[in-house]
């Protein structure tokens, strides 16, 4: 279902930039007067090598959001895994929380194929329900899974 929210022109360009060039650990999105989806903030490139590195940021990531608001993440996961292999994937986190308002997860939920269609070549996907689902060591445990 499309919702007519419109992507902000220059967040394409951010995601590249973001995947190729690493200019950033994480960026989140929000909807901007129920007309566009713009960036709300982005977390500083940081480049992780251990698992605790890269939770470590993911934490700093959740503390700056809201548990009763939306929004949509883009997060650059990088860790060593046990058998020390590099894991390295790009995601997308969909959180939308049960406890916001009806109307918010409605246009949330109907944008969100929209945001993510500028997201060429996105390496894994999760959706977070309650703040408590923003899980570091489950998506992680899912990105090794998969061997990315």
């Amino acid at each position: 279902m499309a919702s007519g929210i419109a992507v902000e022109d220059s967040i394409p360009e951010q995601y590249n930039d973001m995947k190729l060039k690493k200019t950033a650990k994480f960026i989140v999105f929000k909807i901007e007067e129920k007309k566009k989806i713009v960036v709300d903030f982005v977390g500083e490139p940081c480049d992780t090598i251990t698992y605790d590195e890269d939770k470590a940021q993911f934490d700093m990531l959740k503390s700056k959001l809201l548990p009763d608001v939306p929004r949509y993440l883009l997060y650059d996961f990088k860790f060593t895994t046990e058998s020390g292999r590099i894991a390295e994937k790009l995601a997308f986190i969909f959180y939308c929380p049960d406890s916001c308002k009806i109307g918010e997860k409605m246009i949330y939920a109907s944008s969100k194929d929209s945001l993510k269609k500028t997201f060429t070549g996105l390496g894994a996907e999760f959706q977070a329900n309650e703040f408590d689902d923003l899980d570091y060591v489950e998506f992680a445990k899912e990105i090794q899974k998969k061997g990315f």
